[in-house]
């Protein structure tokens, strides 16, 4: 078995970027959009049950941890979802659905991640390992890290299974919790974004080993210059456990920041207070409405590796939200983990 490529200690003096940002948010109500049609259940596909190693292990053996994946089709808003063992999910719109439904593993690589005010890479630096599968039923890349975030990414036309990590930058976002309005008492979060050069995309990694794939700029940015992220707007988001039917006012409230990231050519990041994150593309111009608009919700089961039944597996609550100002839509889970689909057409 190959072993697997590390990324992070080559860029020993790479600087963080501390973002704070402006104290510009809303909240999510339980307002239904009026016009979302009404859908069934999400339909299951086909699960996983997949092999990740921890970072620093080189090889697989009889002791590799396994981490389970489902793969859902959801009508009402046109996505197939990924939801793992650990709660986190993971989007792409819809499409054909192969008959092979395996997942192929592909390569693997050892990503570390600073903490918050952790200047320089070091040997005690937080490495997580992440795998990365092809999932053929629906033809994307999936990466799966130690911890079950896992991210889709498209198949590229010159994929090779070879080649490392390269440190491309990092940052420093800090994330407020629901009831506070500004930066200054909130939580920092270490974040570093890597380019894989099996793909040519980026991987974003937070210090708790959430993830998230992303097209590559066309150049990466000089070292000693690199952006803080810019603030667009912060949100609150209201979800649901899974045996939670209706909204109340002891619903698990999450914070969210959005910004823009000028190091990826502009793109989005959503970040949430446990530390998940989801990237998508900045629009035009963001739109006048400010908010969300919740569209629906979705309780799924995801089994534990090494479990061939549901029985026991653990289901988690998601809601579903439109953000109003790009036109995204947003999927949360109960665990604080996002994705992000991106507005279609």
């Amino acid at each position: 078995m190959r072993k697997r490529i590390a990324g992070g200690l080559a860029a020993l003096s790479a600087g963080l970027v501390l973002a704070l940002g402006a104290p510009d948010r809303a909240s999510a109500q339980k307002d239904k959009d009026p016009k979302a049609p009404a859908a069934g259940a999400p339909k299951f596909l086909y699960g996983h049950d997949l092999r990740v190693r921890k970072g620093g292990v080189p090889h697989f053996d009889k002791d590799t941890p396994r981490v389970g994946v489902e793969v859902f089709e959801d009508e009402a808003t046109k996505a197939v979802v990924g939801i793992s063992e650990a709660g986190a999910v993971a989007v792409v719109p819809a499409g054909p659905v192969g008959a092979d439904k395996t997942c192929k593993w592909l390569t693997a690589h050892d990503l570390s991640a600073r903490k918050a005010g952790e200047k320089e890479f070091t040997q005690a630096t937080r490495k997580y390992g992440v795998e990365l599968f092809r999932d053929q039923g629906s033809n994307r890349l999936l990466y799966v890290c130690e911890t079950g975030s896992v991210a889709f990414a498209p198949v590229p036309a010159g994929l090779v299974t070879t080649k490392g990590p390269n440190w491309h930058h990092g940052l420093e976002p800090k994330v407020r919790a629901p009831d506070q309005t500004s930066f200054d008492p909130a939580k920092m979060f270490g974040m570093e974004v890597f380019k894989d050069d099996n793909t040519g995309g980026l991987i974003y990694i937070t210090e708790t080993g959430g993830i998230a794939t992303a097209p590559a700029p066309a150049a990466a940015p000089e070292k000693s210059k690199i952006a803080p992220p810019k603030t667009a707007y912060g949100l609150v988001l209201r979800v649901r456990r899974s045996d939670e039917p209706d909204f109340t006012d002891k619903t698990k409230r999450v914070g969210v920041e959005v910004f823009e990231d000028p190091n990826a050519g502009g793109l989005l990041f959503y970040i949430t207070e446990a530390g998940s994150v989801a990237t998508a593309p900045k629009p035009a111009n963001f739109a006048d409405a400010r908010g969300v608009t919740w569209k629906s919700a979705m309780a799924l089961k995801a089994r534990k590796g090494g479990e061939k039944e549901f029985d026991k597996a653990k289901k988690y609550g998601i809601e579903v939200f439109q953000d109003n100002r790009t036109g995204h839509l947003i999927f949360i889970t109960e665990t604080g983990s996002i994705a992000v689909l991106p507005k279609q057409g």
